[in-house]
């Protein structure tokens, strides 16, 4: 018996021309030996313990190490949660109590939780193991395979059960929507502890891809372009605040061919960014949306940025995408309203929440509670959370377009929006900004800026911060912006 997964690696292995599974500085690794170490390792679990029915979470720290455990349990078809040393020992314990975690993978013990047995993996294991063919524990392809956590953005993280068979469909719509070559290199330069990462990099080997090992230690972004173009990189990875990192940088090595195709995730492109990108870095530049309940839902591959303000291009192939009214009707193009979408291997729920699975999930469809419109031509203008949405005398504002307008201004690097209640006028608009250069603009004349291209929905107050809070993904985190500066915001 074998898993998707263990049938798509084997199958890679045994083709004559199948390109290196990773890419690293230190020498590649085919695809042969890759499943020869995931298979030394699926037979350690087992040694260890692992049982059909045990979920294990996943602690490793090294890049490689960290791909090879987790195409093990993939191979065995045992669900797994990653568990990122980068994250409160707390917030760890607390994942893998809600997920009954029985069994933690860790390449150091200070990373051993209490009350769960852990098992130390490294490549000196790995080498001490017979390379042998091990069955699968669980091979249903609709078995949970991954526990995946949403953003956050909204609250506590919900968590999500992906199967095998999600996966796999994942792999192959990315594989089709980004237009894969069969020698395409991947570059992720995120940590294998992370979904972003990780999900990206297993995607690529489910469809016979190259992984590029991005040096450990993190290294300055700065080096990007010249270690893409050393690797050969086709295809990149990369969130906003990385991207706008490399063209802000004054030391970027090296230029990215235009042939690189750059793509973005996990939060909105500012205004401009792909121009300036192709400008300073090289390469193409590329907004997506999406969500972890369905996948790549729109991107602006291969038309680009065509002008459409807030565009994340065009809905990707096998995703149904309505905007409805508050009836729940479709709204035509041009009309703003709710955003549901639909796939055929989405998420169907959250685990162990029926609160949040009852808000999000009806009647078949997944709504993210994002606002957004089709535009006649087919393009998705992405306008925000209907959370973050402000009514201000009656007159609905998003965030994004206050954004967007500030963007615009030579001088901000990155502006984020939000309200502040009133008695009087509902929700009033402020804005913070992060600057280009000190003292490169100041607060009366970037209100004036904003009121000239805005009128009423300009924002009543703006705030010059050093940087703007984020999260992990590079996400303004809104919510401790308006803690922080709601008490001393007061409306102009």
């Amino acid at each position: 018996m074998t898993t998707l997964f263990g049938a798509a690696l084997r199958a890679h292995a045994g083709h004559p021309r199948a390109p290196a599974a990773i890419a690293s500085p230190d020498g590649d690794l085919s695809y042969a030996e890759l499943v020869a170490r995931v298979e030394r390792c699926a037979a350690w679990l087992v040694r260890e313990g692992c049982t059909p029915s045990t979920a294990v979470g996943v602690s490793v720290v090294d890049e490689t190490e960290s791909l090879v455990v987790s195409l093990a349990l993939l191979f065995l078809g045992l669900p797994q949660a990653w568990l990122s040393t980068q994250a409160p020992r707390e917030m760890r314990l607390a994942l893998a109590t809600r997920l009954a975690v029985g069994r933690l993978v860790v390449d150091d013990g200070a990373h051993a939780l209490p009350g769960i047995a852990a098992s130390v993996w490294s490549s000196d294991a790995c080498r001490t193991m017979p390379a042998v063919a091990v069955a699968a524990l669980q091979p249903d392809p609709d078995a949970s395979a991954v526990f995946a956590s949403s953003s956050g953005t909204t609250g506590v993280p919900k968590v999500l059960a992906l199967s095998q068979r999600v996966i796999a469909w994942r792999a192959r719509q990315l594989a089709s929507v980004q237009a894969f070559a069969p020698d395409e290199r991947v570059l992720v330069p995120m940590s294998n502890q992370e979904y972003a990462g990780k999900s990206m990099r297993l995607y690529a080997h489910f469809v016979g891809c190259t992984s590029i090992d991005w040096p450990g230690g993190q290294p300055p972004i700065s080096r990007l372009p010249a270690y893409g173009v050393a690797a050969r990189v086709s295809t990149l990875q990369l969130t906003v605040l990385q991207a706008r990192a490399l063209v802000g940088s004054i030391d970027v090595e090296g230029r990215l061919p235009a042939s690189t195709r750059a793509y973005l995730g996990a939060s909105r492109m500012p205004s401009g960014l792909p121009a300036a990108f192709e400008a300073r870095v090289g390469g193409r530049l590329y907004n997506r949306y999406g969500t972890t309940e369905i996948g790549i839902v729109a991107t602006m591959y291969p038309d680009g940025d065509d002008g459409t303000p807030d565009s994340v291009g065009r809905p990707s192939e096998g995703v149904e995408v309505e905007i409805v009214g508050g009836d729940g009707r479709s709204l035509p193009p041009g009309e703003p309203g709710e955003i549901r979408l639909r796939a055929e291997c989405m998420v169907r729920g959250y685990h162990d929440d029926p609160d949040a699975t009852a808000k999000h999930f009806v009647d078949g469809w997944f709504y993210p509670r994002d606002v957004a419109m089709i535009t006649a031509g087919g393009v998705l203008r992405f306008l925000g959370r209907k959370d973050d949405m402000m009514v201000l005398n009656g007159i609905n504002i998003f965030p994004a377009e206050i954004e967007r307008v500030l963007e615009e201004h030579p001088a901000v690097a990155s502006a984020a929006a939000f309200p502040i209640p009133s008695a009087v006028h509902g929700d009033v608009p402020v804005a913070a900004v992060e600057l280009r250069m000190p003292a490169a603009v100041d607060i009366p004349q970037l209100a004036a800026f904003a009121r000239e291209r805005l009128g009423v929905r300009a924002p009543r107050r703006i705030t010059i911060l050093a940087a703007l809070p984020r999260n992990a993904a590079g996400k303004v985190a809104k919510r401790e912006l308006a803690r922080l500066l709601a008490p001393r915001a007061t409306e102009t």
